[in-house]
């Protein structure tokens, strides 16, 4: 129970002394990031873009609002040899585009943490190459509403610009990339 007791103590000295920072994301503040992801098929790659809004939400020192834009992408195909024809597979390419938004809360010196959902719309599309025969089935296209959560630290190695790793699933389970504040 003591060393319970301690930890607790422990960590609530942390979060005093982190709450203490200065943030890095706050009203005015404009970032862009530009990802790979990982955790998918293909090369998943996603640009997003957040603004801050408001600053010490739920009166929280250093807790920040802010909204933004994404776009993910991603594209492969599934090859498939089938008896006596060679060279058949499909293609599919996806696209997710919506806002988000999200808070952000500085721990320590030029190291943010952030969670927020997105709400978009997911265009996905399918199609057949190769020489099939009359019994292969035909891919359609489909998408449709889009709901997302997130959550990422961003580390700001200068004041401009930044390393950032994501999950959730936006194009990815996964995104590592760059972030540069505007």
């Amino acid at each position: 129970m003591k060393k319970i007791i301690f930890v607790a103590i422990l960590a609530l000295g942390f979060a005093f002394t982190a709450s203490a920072q200065t943030p890095v994301f706050q009203k005015g503040s404009k970032v862009g990031n530009v990802g790979i992801g990982f955790g998918s098929y293909g090369l998943p790659i996603e640009v997003a873009y957040s603004q801050g809004i408001k600053n010490n939400i739920f009166d929280v020192k250093g807790l920040n609002f802010g909204v933004g834009g994404y776009l993910g992408f991603r594209t492969y195909s599934e090859d498939y040899e089938l008896y006596n024809y060679p060279d058949v597979g499909y293609r599919y390419t996806e696209f997710i585009i919506g806002p988000r938004a999200h808070l952000n809360y500085t721990f320590v010196k030029n190291l943010e943490v952030y969670s927020g959902i997105m709400l978009g719309w997911n265009i996905s599309s399918s199609s057949s190459y190769g020489n099939w025969d009359s019994s292969h089935y035909e891919p359609e296209s489909h998408g449709g509403f889009y709901f997302s959560w997130f959550a990422g630290a961003r580390y700001y190695f200068n004041p401009k610009w930044a390393v950032y790793v994501e999950t959730g699933y936006g194009i990815a389970y996964g995104t590592i990339g760059v972030s540069h504040k505007f």
